[in-house]
């Protein structure tokens, strides 16, 4: 299967509210569920929360001290460029993208500042709409083409592990949540996959992953001294041309 570039001239406007999506509320409670174990596990002093939907997911777990938003314009603590962002190196302890890397313009810009602030050992938890699921099917009727969340750039899984390998993450939990149409006029938010979701995980209309940035120390090699060569394994040649002195 050929993949096209990430990167893209002009981006798609961002959700501004878990509301703007079809069950949004239901999708913000199966989210915030299925990353409560692992939250449990972060702590720190600073986390940055990345996009509207990551500023408005609730995530009582996070053991962090300090915690703001990031967006580009509107509710958010900080409006800042993702691709440039205005943290120093190694600052933030954790870091949660919701639903944002789709609608940037440069995605791999985006992931390598994110890795740039943390610490080492620091947390990215990212989730985001899985192409793969029964939703993404919707999604190709023309009339739903410009509307949300069809109109962003969606990423496997896979794909997305490939890019945060190549930043030396090192994935520590994965998995998807949310079997869901995505249609606003379903009588259930899960109808007809809720219980294929048993079997079949990957029917979940969102990914999610927790990583943990690895820095690996560089080990100096001590070079050896190159031994002398032992009379013996000189060429008789060489022996008979200086003089036999040998």
């Amino acid at each position: 299967m050929m993949l096209m570039p990430a990167r893209q001239e002009v981006a798609a406007a961002a959700p501004s509210s878990w509301l703007e999506l079809p069950h949004g509320g239901w999708l913000q409670a199966q989210l915030s569920q299925a990353l409560a174990p692992h939250c449990a596990k972060v702590f720190g002093y600073y986390l940055a929360r990345v996009g509207h939907l990551a500023h408005e997911l609730e995530l009582n777990e996070l053991r962090v001290r300090h915690q703001f938003s990031a967006t580009r314009s509107g509710a958010g603590d900080i409006h800042t460029d993702f691709e440039y962002w205005p943290f120093a190196e190694g600052v933030l302890d954790a870091v949660v993208m919701v639903g944002q890397l789709e609608f940037e313009r440069d995605p791999h810009q985006v992931l390598r500042e994110m890795s740039r602030s943390l610490i080492a050992d620091g947390h990215l938890i990212l989730a985001g709409l899985n192409p793969l699921c029964p939703a993404r099917w919707v999604g190709f009727w023309p009339p739903h083409l410009q509307q949300l969340p069809w109109r962003g750039r969606y990423f496997s899984r896979a794909r997305v592990c490939d890019w945060l390998n190549l930043l030396n993450f090192e994935i520590v939990a994965s998995g998807y949540t949310a079997p869901s149409l995505l249609l606003a006029r379903t009588p259930s938010p899960s109808f007809g996959l809720s219980h294929l979701s048993q079997v079949l995980p990957a029917v979940g209309s969102w990914y999610y992953l927790v990583a943990k940035k690895r820095e690996y120390p560089l080990t100096p090699v001590r070079l050896k001294r190159p031994s002398k060569t032992p009379l013996n394994a000189v060429p008789a040649v060489q022996r008979i041309n200086d003089g036999g002195r040998y």
